[in-house]
């Protein structure tokens, strides 16, 4: 009798189970990888997320310092004297405060980038320190964001708590707006860093955006406590306040100071691709770049200009009246002398210089813009970039309404007017052809850029 075969099935069931096994494991193990990158700030092509990074460093023991989340609202905090929030964009050094409600990271700048005239008095949205932050379509707006380097791309507008605040003691945020990409730090957010006890207390006094009912602004003291201008008529400070995209790729930086975060960088070949705040070295001496022009690049001496003796030369602007043109003691020291010291003075590009006069009824910056006079070598004046930095220093602005007054700036940091026969430090400012090449150097103090043409060698080499 024929035997029938018996087909063994158990063996090529296991079989089959292992293999659906190994199937659904490598399945959730590719999941868990992937989403694990995403959670933890990278992407399934290796991009680390800028606010994905930041995210990392929640603290979660002790709340009371380093970043805090706040589970209510979705925002994440920097509290304390924190030391790894520090951010590099567009040659600037930024703190960043925290993550929005929406994702994205809001920094405020570490440095006084200018000196203007508030304009609190018309209200925040209309003052002269909104309208020199975010470009509109007012003529001569945008002073700062137009040296911010892709900033349509990597910025997105900005929380800002808007309520008027009447007690220091009773600090609130009832009221948010979402209108403008630039602003300055408010009553709330200094509160929220910790105030005094917080990073954002360096020694710098700033400027914060927050009103009275008056419409007179608070600011923070170089001691860290909060106090209030009593006019609208000071020249103030200013700490902008950004808010850059979650999504943007963080390229480089830990956060430390000597390791920022790092999220936007460009080839530097010549000038023109240097960014505002980087130093250049001209004969020996440092120069800040300050801003850029069409095919030209502004800078002004770091330094005052010293005498024989290696002491700061004291000048008077002279002259019949405060304009500033070729009959002015500082103008012809300028032009006859001081030109003539520098080795790239056949790069020296004659260019315009605001003149325009303020008045009593007007403190708008943009009121310098309306007179101008064509010169070589010039002074800085109000709204420009980094014009706080310039300490007992003539400019060129013209004293309200008074021919024979010129307005400097004191030991202390404030503007005021002073006789045109009143000697004072000069820091001339001049445009470049953008065109000059970077030699070498990092556009820092201790490894300024250094301009000219390269040789062969150098060109091969660089």
């Amino acid at each position: 009798m024929q035997t029938k075969r018996v087909l063994k099935i158990t063996p090529i069931l296991i079989t089959l189970n292992l293999l659906v096994l190994f199937a659904i494991v490598g399945f959730y193990t590719y999941r868990l990888i992937k989403y694990y990158k995403i959670e933890n700030g990278e992407s399934e092509d290796n991009i680390v997320l800028f606010a994905d990074e930041i995210k990392k460093k929640r603290s979660y023991l002790d709340e009371t310092k380093g970043l805090v989340y706040d589970e209510k609202t979705g925002v994440y905090t920097y509290k304390g004297e924190v030391v790894d929030n520090y951010l590099n964009y567009s040659g600037m050094t930024f703190r960043i405060l925290g993550i929005d409600k929406d994702g994205n990271v809001k920094a405020v700048s570490e440095n006084n980038v200018t000196l203007i005239y508030s304009g609190f008095n018309k209200g925040y949205k209309d003052s002269y320190v909104n309208k020199w932050l975010n470009t509109s379509e007012a003529k001569y707006s945008g002073i700062y964001e137009s040296n911010l380097v892709n900033s349509d791309e990597l910025l997105t507008k900005s929380y800002f708590c808007s309520d008027t605040i009447d007690d220091v003691n009773n600090i609130t945020c009832d009221s948010e707006v979402t209108d403008y990409k630039i602003t300055l730090l408010s009553l709330s957010d200094y509160k929220a860093s910790g105030g005094k006890s917080g990073f954002l207390n360096n020694g710098d006094t700033f400027n914060l955006g927050t009103l009275n009912k008056e419409g007179l602004n608070y600011y923070v003291t170089g001691e860290g406590d909060v106090t209030i201008h009593q006019k609208t008529t000071t020249a103030i400070t200013l700490k902008p306040v950004i808010t850059i995209k979650g999504s943007t790729e963080l390229i480089d930086g830990n956060g430390k100071e000597d390791t920022p975060y790092i999220v936007e960088e460009h080839e530097v070949e010549t000038l023109q691709d240097v960014y505002v705040g980087k130093i250049v070295k001209l004969n020996d001496k440092n120069y800040k770049v300050i801003a850029k022009v069409g095919d030209r690049v502004k800078v002004i001496s770091v330094d005052p200009v010293m005498d024989s003796e290696g002491n700061p030369l004291l000048i008077e602007f002279g002259g019949n009246n405060n304009v500033y043109k070729d009959t002015n003691d500082v103008y012809k020291y300028l032009h006859n002398t001081f030109l003539n010291t520098l080795d790239l003075k056949d790069s020296v590009v004659e260019s315009k210089y605001f003149i325009g006069t303020l008045s009593l009824d007007n403190y708008d910056y943009t009121k310098v813009m309306d007179d101008y006079v064509n010169a070589k070598v010039g002074l800085s004046t109000i709204g420009e970039m980094y014009v706080n930095e310039n300490k007992n220093t003539l400019t060129i602005l013209r004293g309200f309404e008074e021919i024979n007054l010129i307005n400097v700036i004191n030991e202390e940091g404030n503007l005021f007017a002073d006789s045109i026969e009143s000697k004072y430090n000069i820091k001339p400012t001049f445009y470049l052809k953008g065109n000059l090449n970077i030699i070498k150097g990092d556009g820092s103090f201790e490894g300024p850029y250094e301009l000219g043409v390269k040789n062969e060698s150098q060109k091969q080499e660089g």
